[in-house]
């Protein structure tokens, strides 16, 4: 009986200790799960785009694009993504136009799932452009075709993985469809022909016998373009004053152009803008980058032609 006893003893006891270990193991030995590179979130590649306000204007280019539909796909996908302030920074430079924009997006997405720790040699992954990107993390910082620099990496998704770069990513030139490019082939005329917004600023710039002038291709000009709704919220009387003088008309057209190139972020970058009509434009700051002219908001901005730049006003500008 005593045996017996002894015998059940150590079997409790060999119990316990083996429990014991299986307990402590399962603490200290992370499971993919639990390991931070490894977690997936149940959201997709474009809903993790579309969540997060750092990247809201790559989002929307995503959109307008017609892709957010490929990046809900199964993938895996892994999306080098610019910050808002890259893509600012992108728009109005002589990559920027309508007909190379998916391109460019296209370049920024790869085939497969690939975290920061799979980037620490030289390599060069295809994107869905075609073309390769070049990765280099061989150093410790992973940067993109030598230039551009993961700020955030491992932004896990149930789809892939997205890593935020600092600048956008620009294609080799080969691969832009560049035969409609706005920037290259329309002068400031036929793009605000082509908008749609501007038929009153239009039709006011031919009778001042001043529409010439942004079809010259042979200047450079920045145009602060006041949009059919600013015109209708002039009175009857300013209206009529603005049409019934010739040089009152010309004066207020001046006032909205530059004899200069100037994109958003040099404009944010002043205090005043000397115009053709003479005297300056007030630029004032405010929250989230928004520029203002003589207190009022420009809308839209850096609409590139072939000879200048248009930037989009809700008010008509009075010096």
């Amino acid at each position: 009986m005593m045996k017996m006893k002894k015998v059940f003893v150590l079997l409790l006891v060999v119990s316990l200790l083996s429990a014991a270990v299986f307990s402590v193991s399962a603490q200290t030995t992370p499971t993919n799960e639990d390991a931070p590179s490894q977690q997936q979130s149940s959201q997709t590649v474009w809903d993790v785009l579309q969540s997060r306000d750092d990247l809201s204007d790559f989002a929307t280019w995503i959109e307008a694009a017609g892709l957010s539909d490929n990046l809900d796909n199964d993938g895996p996908f892994t999306v080098f993504a610019p910050t808002n302030a890259a893509m600012t920074n992108f728009r109005g430079t002589a990559a920027d136009s309508a007909a190379t924009r998916t391109q460019i997006l296209l370049y920024h997405v790869v085939n497969g799932r690939y975290p920061a720790a799979s980037m620490n040699t030289y390599d060069a992954r295809p994107t869905l452009l075609g073309d390769p990107v070049t990765i280099n993390g061989a150093d410790g910082q992973i940067s993109l075709n030598d230039d551009v620099q993961i700020t955030t990496s491992d932004i896990q998704a149930s789809n892939g993985v997205i890593h935020i770069i600092d600048t956008v990513l620009i294609p080799p030139t080969n691969s832009l469809n560049t035969a409609t490019r706005g920037s290259q082939t329309n002068t400031l005329d036929e793009v605000l022909a082509a908008d749609g917004r501007f038929t009153t600023f239009l039709a006011l710039l031919q009778q001042a016998g001043m529409q010439d002038q942004l079809a010259n291709a042979s200047q450079n000009y920045t145009v602060f373009a006041p949009t059919d709704a600013a015109f209708a919220k002039l009175s009857d009387n300013q209206t009529n004053d603005l049409l019934g003088n010739q040089d009152d008309l010309q004066t207020i057209l001046s006032y909205h152009i530059v004899n200069d190139r100037l994109g958003i972020n040099q404009i944010a970058t002043d205090h005043y803008i000397p115009t053709a009509e003479g005297r300056p434009l007030i630029v004032t700051h405010g929250d989230n980058g928004a520029v203002f002219l003589n207190g009022y908001p420009v809308t839209d901005f850096n609409m590139v032609a072939s000879n200048g730049v248009i930037h989009v006003v809700d008010t008509v500008l009075t010096p």
